[in-house]
């Protein structure tokens, strides 16, 4: 199967069409046909892809006894009504003169994109380190959405369950350490204007740097809400 990439390359030959002619040449209206579905679809998938991603497509052969008369204009070419980006696009090609056609071209579409990848097997719970990551070219047309590109984006993350070498990983496998746990004592500021109160608090539930938890100040017995910082302490006030 011939590919459209970004770079254009040349269309290998059409090998089915010219066996079933008696090594004719290829019906060149099919040709045009699906020269235009490429680039329709290129153009498509190129709107959608991530910056860098290195795109390339691929039309169907059509079937050797479709017979279809030259267009007197240029053929107009349109997306399948409702569809999305994917790994495959159904693109339409019609001729909107005399003789008059119209018909859908199944497109092949690869998006290759460095993405994170697990180096090594990590199990659930565990703190991610830059040697556990790496960066490959994966076709992400055919994954589910979420895929990160960024090292730094993983590293000192936490897994939340356990990941096989190899996997491509995904913003919804990871979360953020927990710096406070339910019950835990903490260091409660309370700020207003320039002044900052600092007492003792007991934490109502776990939490990440940047989260907001609710903490009872060990002193008053009263609940507020506030939130982590890098260090551990749950800031409250303005």
């Amino acid at each position: 199967m011939r590919r459209r990439s970004t770079t254009f390359p040349a269309a290998a030959a059409f090998a089915a069409a010219c066996l079933a002619a008696g090594n004719a040449a290829a019906d060149p209206v099919h040709e045009r046909i699906r020269s235009l579905a490429e680039a329709r679809a290129l153009d498509t998938a190129r709107a959608f892809a991530p910056d860098g991603a290195r795109v390339e497509v691929a039309a169907a052969r059509l079937d050797p006894r479709l017979r279809l008369a030259e267009c007197a204009v240029e053929p107009e070419t349109f997306d399948a009504p409702g569809q999305r980006p994917g790994a495959h696009l159904s693109i339409g090609v019609r001729c909107p003169a005399a003789p008059a056609w119209s018909l859908y071209v199944p497109v092949t579409v690869d998006v290759t994109v460095d993405v994170v990848v697990l180096g090594s097997a990590v199990g659930r719970g565990e703190t991610l380190r830059a040697a556990d990551l790496r960066r490959e070219p994966r076709n992400v047309s055919r994954l589910a959405g979420g895929y990160l590109t960024r090292l730094e984006d993983a590293e000192g993350m936490v897994l939340r369950h356990t990941v096989p070498a190899g996997s491509v990983l995904a913003a919804r496998f990871i979360e953020r350490p927990t710096l406070v746990e339910r019950g835990q004592r903490v260091r409660l500021i309370t700020r207003s204007g320039n002044i900052s109160v600092r007492s003792d608090g007991e934490a109502l539930a776990n939490a990440a740097e940047g989260d907001r938890v609710r903490v009872r100040n060990l002193s008053s017995r009263t609940v507020v809400e506030g939130v982590v910082g890098a260090d551990g302490a749950v800031h409250t006030g303005g």
